[in-house]
C-alpha cells in the first residue's frame, strides 16, 4: 500500500511538471521583413513621401522669401497699418514653416509605421500560426532578445510559412 502511494505520488509530480513544461522559441523579424516580397515598394514609398515634404518645405520657403523680398522693397511707402498688417503675415508664415520642420520627423515615422503595418501583420499572423503548430508556450524577437540558449530559432519556419526561401 505505501509503495502504491509512494509511485501514485511520483507520477502526480511528473504529470504536473510535464503539464508545466512549456517549449520556447525566437524569431528574427528584421531578417523576415528584410527578404519579404514587396518590401523594397515601402522604401520607394516613404522616399517619394519624404520628396513630397521637402517640396512643400521648399515651397514655403520660397514664398516665405518672395514675401520678404517685396517687404523689403516697399517698406519705405507703407503705412504703419500696412507695414504692421505684412509683418505679422511674415512672422505667421516664418512660424509655420518652423512648426512644418518640426513635425517631419514625426510625420515620417508615421508613413513608415502606416506603410510596414501590413507587413508585420504578416509575419505576426505566420508566427502565431507557426506557434500554434508547433507547440510553443512563447515566441520571442531576436531583436529585444539578449540570451536565448534553450528556446528553439523558428524563423526557417515562419519564412516557410510566408512563402520565402
Amino acid at each position: 500500500m505505501k509503495k502504491s502511494l509512494i509511485i501514485l505520488a511520483v507520477l502526480a509530480l511528473f504529470s504536473s511538471q510535464a503539464a508545466n513544461a512549456q517549449k520556447y522559441g525566437h524569431v528574427n523579424s528584421g531578417e523576415i521583413l528584410e527578404v519579404m516580397p514587396g518590401i523594397d515598394s515601402l522604401q520607394t514609398k516613404l522616399q517619394s513621401f519624404q520628396q513630397e515634404l521637402q517640396g512643400m518645405y521648399e515651397n514655403m520657403v520660397t514664398e516665405f522669401q518672395a514675401k520678404k523680398d517685396k517687404f523689403d522693397r516697399e517698406v519705405g511707402t507703407m503705412s504703419p497699418a500696412v507695414r504692421q498688417v505684412r509683418e505679422k503675415e511674415l512672422q505667421d508664415l516664418g512660424t509655420r514653416i518652423q512648426e512644418f520642420q518640426a513635425n517631419v520627423p514625426e510625420d515620417l515615422e508615421n508613413k513608415q509605421f502606416e506603410l510596414a503595418k501590413p507587413f508585420q501583420d504578416k509575419i505576426q499572423n505566420a508566427i502565431n500560426k507557426v506557434a500554434k503548430s508547433n507547440g510553443y508556450s512563447y515566441v520571442f524577437d531576436t531583436k529585444t532578445l539578449l540570451y536565448y540558449a534553450d528556446s528553439d530559432d523558428i524563423t526557417p519556419l515562419v519564412k516557410k510559412e510566408l512563402g520565402i526561401k
